[in-house]
């Protein structure tokens, strides 16, 4: 079906929402059980509203977390359909939304989804943050190609560092629709120095890659993993809001998640 053949419904229909398994996902990562991670996907839509018990429209900036050990990942389209089927759709009170959402996302998800729903004063008193590190951007390099290769990144040196490490050049494509996936990839990691200017044209080279969201966090994470051996590794990848709603997908060898921020293109 065209996205000009696309029903956007706005009567509650949770049959709208398809799963995609991670499973078939990572066995080209060559990631199996146990998780060689921990992680969440944060989920941010910007433009989700209902009626209230009266009729009269409620909107909020809706906050979803998918945990990395779901059994299926959620498709955005779908995702974003789901949500506007609200629309019109009365609902008693903020908690029944919050309730209503979150039991259907767990079922197609196979793992506790939680939802928050944030007033507009509270997104204003959220802000839009910054990294925290140092960018990547300021490098003045040449790049020739543009095709996912992992032989970009190296280590520098023996020394041993603990760096954060950001850039907001990173492009890679949805494989469904093929539209561009914009993003800011922010990287923790300690262990020995890793190659800037490689792992800067490692990222880069994701500009005409096809890959989910969380599979493209996931393949990055598993890249530096394997090729440069830190001791710890975080992998922050805020992607830019489309139709409305963005994905924070956060994986990292810490059972504790650090904090996200939310960044200027979201």
């Amino acid at each position: 079906m065209s996205s000009n053949d696309t029903e956007y419904v706005t009567t509650y229909r949770p049959s709208l929402l398809e799963p995609v398994w991670r499973k078939e996902q990572r066995a080209a990562l060559g990631i199996t059980d146990p998780l060689p991670f921990h992680g969440t996907d944060l989920w941010n839509a910007y433009e989700f509203t209902w009626l209230n018990g009266k009729g009269r429209p409620e909107v909020a900036q809706l906050s979803l977390e998918v945990p990395s050990r779901s059994v299926n990942m959620i498709e955005s389209k779908s995702l974003k359909l789901y949500l506007g089927s609200c629309a019109n759709t009365r609902f008693s009170d903020r908690a029944e939304v919050a309730c209503r959402l979150e039991t259907d996302l767990t079922l197609v998800a196979q793992a506790p989804v939680s939802v928050a729903l944030h007033t507009p004063d509270q997104v204003e008193q959220a802000g839009i943050g910054s990294m925290v590190g140092q960018t990547l951007d300021a490098l003045d390099i040449g790049v020739e190609e543009f095709s996912w290769d992992p032989e970009h990144l190296s280590v520098e040196s023996q020394n041993l560092v603990k760096e954060s490490l950001y850039t907001h050049l990173f492009k890679s494509r949805c494989p469904l629709t093929g539209q561009p996936d914009h993003a800011s990839i922010l990287i923790h990691y300690s262990g020995k120095r890793i190659s800037h200017e490689g792992l800067l044209r490692y990222l880069i080279s994701y500009r005409d890659h096809a890959d989910f969201a969380e599979q493209v966090t996931e393949r990055i994470y598993m890249d530096i993993a394997n090729r440069c051996q830190p001791d710890g590794l975080s992998v922050h990848a805020h992607f830019s809001r489309r139709g409305g709603i963005d994905i924070i997908p956060f994986r990292s060898s810490e059972e504790t998640p650090s904090g996200v921020v939310r960044s200027w293109r979201q």
